[in-house]
């Protein structure tokens, strides 16, 4: 496991000749009138990362952070949060779906969170997937994936997911390229209280949404899990303001193995602890 960190700064920060002398290649982009930013990614085992967080604080630059666990601590794992990171499109009618979701019912308006898929989602085209076989639509967190993977989740009998069609906004008719991977299967309440971060709870619907949990495992409740299925979604709410929330999605060690073993792309996988 490590953590890894994309920085960026800007011109006025004057860092350029530091980042020279720690030897830390940047991607240097220009911006309008002779302005620039300089982005690179540093992993926290590098023994430059002190100098850069120092460097970090006093500059307040972005920083955006994720961690990266290695294929042996995901094979470890009991439990692993399977993570969307391949988006392309956006869910149709792209110009009403955000305050109108044909998909979902059951939608708190002031907090975005609580709905439930009834109907399948509609594509503006077929997507260019490239090497990718898993696919997400910006605005959700949704799964879809390619022929070949569902032919794999049914051959090494997965349980816990249904498959819906993909349609195509003008035709409605169903993509060949993907369908859609609905998971039905809810835990029971399981987040232990040291990933209760920064927790909202709506006024309207009472729900409460947790912060997205980007540093170290997540923990839950061994007994929240039900060990029939290999694809669960947590009880828990994750997100924040009203734009929306969505629930993690917990797979088998089972599964995580075959995604990974099978070099599926388009998911990032995230071991969990069980207590």
């Amino acid at each position: 496991m490590d953590i890894w960190h994309r920085i960026t700064y800007h011109r006025l920060d004057a860092v350029d000749h530091i980042l020279d002398e720690l030897c830390i290649r940047y991607k240097k982009s220009p911006l309008p009138r002779e302005s620039y930013i300089l982005t690179f990614r540093i992993a926290e085992s590098d023994p430059r990362w002190p100098q850069v967080a120092n460097l970090l604080r006093a500059k307040e630059a972005l920083d955006l952070y994720d961690t990266i666990f290695t294929p042996e601590e995901i094979f470890s794992a009991e439990w692993v949060r399977l993570i969307p990171t391949f988006e392309q499109g956006y869910p149709q009618p792209e110009a009403t779906w955000v305050r109108n979701p044909i998909n979902y019912e059951g939608k708190c308006p002031q907090c975005g969170a609580g709905y439930r898929q009834v109907a399948p989602f509609r594509l503006a085209k077929e997507p260019r997937l490239g090497r990718h076989d898993f696919l997400s639509l910006y605005w959700t967190y949704t799964v879809f994936c390619t022929p070949r993977v569902l032919e794999a989740l049914r051959a090494h009998a997965i349980r816990g997911y249904e498959v819906w069609e993909a349609l195509l906004h003008k035709t409605g008719q169903p993509s060949r390229l993907v369908s859609q991977l609905v998971f039905s299967h809810v835990a029971g309440p399981g987040l232990l209280d040291e990933d209760n971060l920064h927790p909202e709870t709506c006024s309207q619907c009472g729900l409460t949404k947790y912060a997205y949990h980007k540093r170290g495992y997540m923990h839950f409740k061994r007994e929240a899990l039900q060990a029939e299925v290999d694809i669960l979604q947590t009880h828990e709410w994750f997100g924040s303001g009203g734009y929306g929330g969505h629930r993690e999605i917990l797979i088998s060690h089972r599964l995580a193995r075959l995604i990974v073993e099978e070099g599926w792309r388009g998911v990032r996988l995230k071991p969990v602890k069980l207590v």
